[in-house]
């Protein structure tokens, strides 16, 4: 069966998405994405319509049309809710992607077997795939195993028994939880593997093959335990629990209370004029801080009334434990930017590459590898310089910056002093002192509370903006 994606999109527009995720969600129908994923930044779910294409390809043309398409395209808004969004990231070898593919797609279908209406997931698996042949290798092995519950009894129960285990993970689980869910199922397609290659195994007390019946297998979930992990993924979408969870929280709200304040006074009114909020200088002052001055004051406030805010932040794999909690801080600045005409921000992301994040996706913080800054590291930070409005730049180092660099100490302090620039705040750990001794005029500040001293600065920021 072929499908245009007009076609899709024309059903796509009737099926309920808001109403299964409990709350008004984007979707859009990408024609050019690999996967199915919740944008966070954008508070969007995107639909790969390849993927959609290529599922509807085996059914023949008499199928129910409206049946095929709805069930392929609830099977990815659950991917793009339910599978952790750095799942796949786990391993780039396409066979164990293969196998982490089959289960994931068989957890979330059994999990939401009757969540969705005029939606039958197994029916639509027998469609494409017709009955379970005998497998030719491994990954047909598993495929039958995993998604036909076919085969050996002891492989069957272990399918229901990892489903059952991770039926609470979804796109916003942690990476531990996603690394705990990627191993087990790999070490269990590992065994079926070895299984299959190893002929003269012992097989004296294996069951005989058999299809398992409904019954047998693990149930769906309940509508109250969909609805809390739906919303879960779209309200908490970096998964943040805790004292983390607070700090995003407490972030978030004392943001929206400064431009609902400033809005207030300034309904009606064109440029920064007046700031209603209070400022503790307790809550930043440090021994190493130096407060900033204004620059060009005009009346107390900035002359522009306009803030632009660029953060270049250490991406490098020693930053993973603060990734999250930085991308909530990202998704609150993400949120503001779309709702105040004043406020524009630009993120640049730093590792064994300078990255500028130029969309939405980009924004979302994966971290990996070392550390390096670019030889022309000046003329971005020029070009990153907004005209006509006040610029604050803020710089994020957790470890050595130059990790991945054979460059010489003098190349090293002369690339770094790029950033000794005014309005612009270093957050560092001690291991890049030798770079920053000579600084004068940029701020600096030396600690391991990384996170914490980002979400103050900003703050910082938008009190000078709004002062």
């Amino acid at each position: 069966m072929k499908f245009s994606i007009s076609g899709c999109r024309t059903i796509l527009d009737t099926l309920p998405i808001g109403y299964y995720c409990k709350r008004r969600v984007a979707v859009e129908l990408s024609e050019t994405a690999a996967t199915s994923y919740y944008s966070p930044m954008e508070d969007k779910i995107v639909i790969s319509y390849p993927i959609i294409a290529r599922g509807l390809e085996p059914l023949p043309d008499t199928a129910n049309v409206e049946t095929a398409v709805r069930s392929m395209l609830y099977h990815e808004t659950s991917h793009a809710i339910l599978t952790p969004s750095k799942l796949m990231e786990m391993t780039y070898n396409e066979e164990y992607r293969a196998a982490i593919n089959i289960f994931e797609d068989e957890r979330i279908e059994t999990l939401l077997a009757n969540f969705y209406q005029q939606v039958d997931f197994k029916a639509q698996l027998y469609a494409i795939n017709g009955e379970p042949t005998k497998p030719s290798n491994s990954l047909q092995k598993f495929f039958n195993i995993v998604r036909y519950r076919s085969g050996d009894a002891r492989h069957i129960a272990k399918v229901s028994n990892l489903i059952n285990k991770y039926k609470n993970i979804n796109c916003a689980s942690d990476y531990y939880k996603t690394g705990s869910y990627f191993n087990d199922v790999f070490d269990f397609y590992r065994k079926i593997r070895d299984e299959e290659e190893d002929k003269t195994a012992d097989t004296k007390n294996t069951p005989e093959s058999s299809i398992q019946s409904d019954e047998e297998i693990n149930g769906p979930l309940s509508l109250e335990e969909i609805t809390e992990l739906m919303e879960d993924a779209t309200k908490n979408p970096f998964g943040l629990t805790g004292n983390k969870a607070k700090e995003a929280e407490n972030f978030a709200k004392s943001l929206n209370l400064l431009f609902a304040n400033f809005n207030k006074k300034n309904s009606g009114g064109n440029g920064f004029n007046t700031y209603s909020g209070i400022f503790n200088p307790r809550a930043v002052t440090r021994k190493d801080y130096k407060y900033f001055e204004r620059a060009t004051p005009v009346n107390g406030n900035n002359k522009f009334g306009t803030l632009h805010l660029n953060l270049f932040l250490d991406k490098s794999g020693s930053f993973s434990n603060n990734e999250n909690l930085t991308n909530s801080i990202i998704k609150t600045l993400t949120d503001l930017e779309k709702k105040n005409h004043n406020f524009t921000m630009d993120i640049y992301f730093i590792n064994d590459e300078f990255v500028h994040a130029n969309t939405m996706q980009e924004r979302v913080m994966r971290c990996c590898g070392g550390n390096n800054l670019p030889n022309d590291i000046e003329q971005i930070i020029t070009k990153a310089q907004k005209p006509n409005t006040f610029n604050y730049n803020i710089f994020l180092f957790d470890g050595d910056a130059f990790t991945d660099s054979p460059d010489s100490m003098s190349k090293r302090r002369k690339l770094f002093k790029a950033i000794d620039k005014k309005q612009t705040f270093l957050i560092s750990d001690c291991e890049n002192k030798p770079y920053i001794d000579n600084f004068t005029s940029a701020k600096v500040i030396i600690t391991n509370r990384y996170t914490n001293e980002l979400i103050t600065n900003i703050s910082r920021a938008f009190q000078i903006m709004l002062g």
